[in-house]
């Protein structure tokens, strides 16, 4: 038609065709053909799903169709670029129809507000934001209202105020980063100081550092001293059975093993928040089995030092306190040892029987040694190491919280307590428990022993008294009683004892054996060594053929 009125100069009013009308309405046309295709693919859509929809388009070969897109979302990302400011600036976050990447849960209680209040709705996250990115504004903002909240800090923080009067950036800032990069650049300035502004308040405020160093010293045994002391003050109430205790006692105990030792230094908050805790009590348990130390953590710290991880501390410190306390046992064992082989000379039949004691206790005191010095500083001071470093190289409270449970996860694993160790640890605590039989089978040995002494002592001496008074020294039935006594201690009573030990070596041995093969075919490169250092002279390797080989099945399997 248009082609006719050209042909026959037909005009339409003054000077309008129907064809300089079509040239006219092209470009309305083909950018209402646009924004129907962007209405068509945004429907259901909104927030930042609804900008990443439309971001999909920006980089049109066509510069009208680019720069249409582009307008239409500059319009469509400033309510959300107002709602980042208004959070990253001032931690307000108003998202009535749940249109803006961070989540926030109100029924969430103050103490979780760090784990749980806050999270990334990733389907809303726009495509011209980064994840990382997303994080660090997620952690500016949450850090604000963690620092207002349970910090009850409302200090304006250094340099963001300057920033955001300085700043006239607007939404279209956030998709065009790759020509600027001013977007970035406002998110790492805001979300650095805030976060450095949190971890200033948690290590001078709340002393962070004081209590996971007090953490270490009394939950991870790491106050020599003090522990030492305790066990002291502590043994004759934990020798009885569990359900005697009383928690006032115990913990009049733990105060008194405080004023004692250099624990009495302790900033006095720290003293106080140490205490006792009984744990669940099982038939035939003592009190050794049944006590630990307990420490109380409330506020913003508690954001680190959560219920969960101090359910680990307790294990960990329950582990520790069984080893310390085979460690304070063989030293009484070492101590009986010395101090009998003195009274027993004048028993010349019992030495047999003091060195199967000595051997033994040799053997077990090298091995608890071994243990310990593994635990001490293969374990806690490499692992300890590492969180104070990572601490100090923290940029925020989620690098803090993570560098702590990789802290306590190592502790778990490298010393037994992890699932995959189970049956490791039920083997050393059988090595424990045969240790605590090697203590009670040798202090009844000493009581026989000493009460034999004892009586051929007062028999001596009855002689002489007699003799001086001029009378027979000794009867003849009084003499044969006692070559008796004497016959059937070393016949009967010696032998006996000799073969309780003999048997309680051989199981000792036998576990220890089985402990070592256990260590040797594990996946921890510092267990297999662990394993040499007890088999230092390679006795059990001559014994267990397991031993001898390089690399354990499972180990082979890895290596190809």
């Amino acid at each position: 038609m248009l082609q006719q009125e050209s042909d026959q100069g037909i005009s339409v009013g003054a000077g309008l065709t129907l064809q300089s009308l079509s040239v006219w309405l092209t470009e309305p046309q083909i950018r209402l053909k646009a924004m129907a295709a962007l209405v068509d693919i945004c429907k259901g859509k909104k927030g930042g799903d609804l900008s990443s929809a439309i971001h999909s388009y920006i980089k049109h070969g066509d510069p009208f169709l680019q720069g249409l897109v582009k307008h239409t979302l500059t319009l469509v990302a400033q309510p959300i670029f107002s709602i980042i400011t208004r959070w990253i600036y001032d931690g307000e976050l108003e998202d009535t129809y749940h249109e803006f990447f961070v989540a926030s849960d109100p029924t969430v209680k103050e103490d979780q507000l760090w784990h749980q209040k806050y999270s990334l709705r990733k389907p809303m996250i726009p495509s011209f934001i980064s994840m990382d990115q997303a994080n660090k504004i997620l952690l500016t903002g949450k850090s604000i209202n963690f620092l207002r909240q349970l910090c009850h800090d409302r200090t304006r923080i250094r340099g963001n105020e300057v920033i955001k009067a300085s700043e006239s950036m607007e939404a279209d800032a956030m998709f065009t980063q790759d020509q600027d990069g001013g977007f970035q650049k406002m998110i790492d300035i805001v979300y650095s100081g805030t976060s450095q502004h949190l971890l200033e308040v948690l290590h001078s405020k709340y002393m962070f550092m004081d209590h996971l160093k007090a953490m270490r010293r009394y939950l991870l045994l790491g106050q020599g001293d003090f522990i030492r002391h305790l066990m002291d003050l502590l043994e004759e109430d934990l020798a009885k059975p569990a359900g005697t205790l009383y928690l006032h006692n115990l913990t009049g105990i733990v105060e008194t093993a405080v004023r004692a030792t250099n624990a009495q230094f302790d900033d006095p908050d720290i003293l106080k928040r140490l205490d006792v805790r009984i744990l669940e009590i099982s038939p035939g348990d003592t009190g050794w089995d049944v006590f630990s130390l307990d420490y109380h953590v409330d506020g913003p710290i508690k954001t680190v030092f959560t219920p969960e991880s101090m359910i680990m501390y307790l294990r960990v410190f329950n582990f520790l306190w069984r080893a310390k306390r085979m460690e304070y046992i063989l030293t009484g064992i070492w101590k009986g040892q010395i101090s009998n082989a003195r009274l027993l000379r004048d028993l010349p039949e019992t030495s047999q029987i003091l060195q199967q004691c000595h051997i033994l206790g040799c053997e077990m005191i090298h091995f608890v040694q071994q243990i310990q010095y593994y635990i001490n500083f293969e374990v806690l001071e490499c692992s300890w190491d590492e969180l104070v470093t990572k601490v100090q190289r923290a940029k925020d409270l989620d690098h803090i919280i993570a560098a702590h449970q990789e802290f306590v996860d190592a502790v778990l694993t490298r010393s037994l307590l992890d699932e995959q160790s189970k049956a490791i640890l039920t083997q050393l605590r059988t090595i424990f428990d045969l240790i605590i039989q090697f203590q009670t089978s040798q202090d009844q040995f000493y009581e026989v022993a000493l009460e034999e002494r004892d009586q051929r002592h007062r028999f001596t001496k009855q002689m002489e008294f007699k003799t001086k008074q001029g009378e027979w020294g000794v009867t003849e039935d009084e003499e044969k009683e006692e070559k008796q006594r004497i016959k059937k201690f070393i016949s009967t009573t010696l032998p006996q004892i000799r073969a309780n030990l003999k048997v309680l070596a051989q199981s000792y041995q036998d576990m220890v054996k089985l402990f070592l093969v256990m260590l040797h075919d594990h996946s921890d490169v510092s267990l297999q060594f662990l394993s040499f250092r007890l088999d230092f002279n390679e006795y059990y390797k001559d014994r267990e053929p397991k031993l001898r080989s390089p690399f354990s099945v499972k180990q082979r399997k890895q290596k190809v």
